[in-house]
């Protein structure tokens, strides 16, 4: 009987969280509008009038702040709404019956000497890189004597 209860309130809750999602996403097109729409006005009835433009423009600056700041809280009202309505407990992924916290020790004490023994490997090529690099080297300056300098009278 108690779990029903529960389970009845939980979809009341849910029911109601997306309710109120749907109202955000209202808000947030509403104030999307609004916020090319009222700075729009203001910016025409500053050219269209022949007094001070100073006020217009500040009411046009001071609205598109106004909207931007509804925007930023109703965002973040729905970023957490969203949040609530995720899972609070998310099952984890359950190991097989025959692997014990022993057995998982040892594959990783495997994985680490599999890993040095890698990194060793790859010391020991780049070292017989660098040996092989070596006599090339000492080649070099022998062709270099090799190649004459041409004559300066001619």
């Amino acid at each position: 009987m108690g779990e029903i209860n529960y389970e009845k309130l939980y979809n009341d809750l849910m029911a109601n969280l997306n309710g109120m999602h749907k109202q955000n996403v209202k808000k947030t097109s509403t104030a999307l509008k609004s916020l090319f729409i009222i700075p729009t006005i203001f910016l025409i009835l500053v050219f269209m009038t022949k007094s001070s433009k100073t006020v217009f423009l500040v009411l046009w600056i001071a609205s598109m702040f106004i909207i931007a700041a509804v925007l930023i809280i109703v965002e973040y009202q729905d970023y957490t709404l969203r949040k609530m309505m995720t899972p609070a407990v998310q099952p984890k992924p359950q190991a097989p019956d025959d692997e014990s916290p022993a057995a998982e020790a040892e594959d990783s004490a495997e994985e680490a000497a599999d890993y040095e023994e890698s990194e060793a490997q790859s010391a020991e090529d780049e070292v017989s890189v660098a040996e092989d690099e070596v006599p090339a080297a000492e080649e070099a300056p022998e062709e270099e004597e090799a190649v004459t300098a041409p004559d300066s009278n001619a």
